[in-house]
């Protein structure tokens, strides 16, 4: 006899065995993993992100670029996340992840490392015809929440919420002043 089972969202959606917002129901999985109804992962406000970073032609090696300010709760799908270029240097790797160190990651329930967490060392240089998927990030087999009291330094004085979604350059030769680093996110919001 087949036996039916369901993933961490359906549970939730069995009919008469939870209600919309219910909170914790705790139905067999152990903490911190007990099942709960959170809109921002059933029905999430799906965002498309094209953010531009134009080369200043002196990008080093460790160089960040802070690609997106994504708000507690939010989730980087990387399976639909990708990074095109114009032109930017002859060699360029990078590495996506962000600066959060307060969420976990949803199957996991750890911090993990946040440099690489949703892409590691994708190959931008000069030559790639095709948007390069991110690949060989943590993220992918465990998704990511920014946690809830995520917080970055505002240059005006005090904090605001959130943490940086982020390239790093891994790699650079000859860099080119203009030359243009197009991401693509897939971003699910509550």
């Amino acid at each position: 006899m087949a036996i039916t089972r369901y993933a961490q969202v359906a549970v939730e959606q069995v009919p008469f065995a939870n209600f919309p917002g219910g909170g914790m129901t705790n139905q067999g999985a152990a903490a911190p993993f007990a099942q709960f109804n959170d809109p921002s992962i059933e029905i999430g406000d799906v965002r498309e992100v094209t953010a531009i970073y134009q080369l200043q032609g002196n990008e080093a090696a460790c160089d960040i670029i802070n690609i997106y300010l994504a708000q507690p709760g939010t989730m980087l799908d990387p399976a639909y996340s990708n990074v095109s270029q114009r032109s930017p240097a002859t060699t360029l790797t990078l590495t996506v992840g962000d600066d959060d160190t307060t969420g976990v990651g949803l199957v996991t329930g750890l911090n993990q490392n946040a440099r690489k967490r949703y892409a590691n060392v994708l190959n931008a240089a000069t030559g790639q015809s095709n948007p390069i998927p991110f690949t060989g990030g943590d993220a992918l087999t465990d998704p990511y929440m920014i946690g809830a009291t995520a917080q970055e330094s505002n240059p005006n004085g005090g904090t605001v919420s959130g943490s940086w979604i982020q390239a790093v350059i891994e790699t650079v030769g000859t860099p080119v002043a203009g030359g243009c680093l197009i991401f693509r996110l897939r971003l699910i919001k509550p």
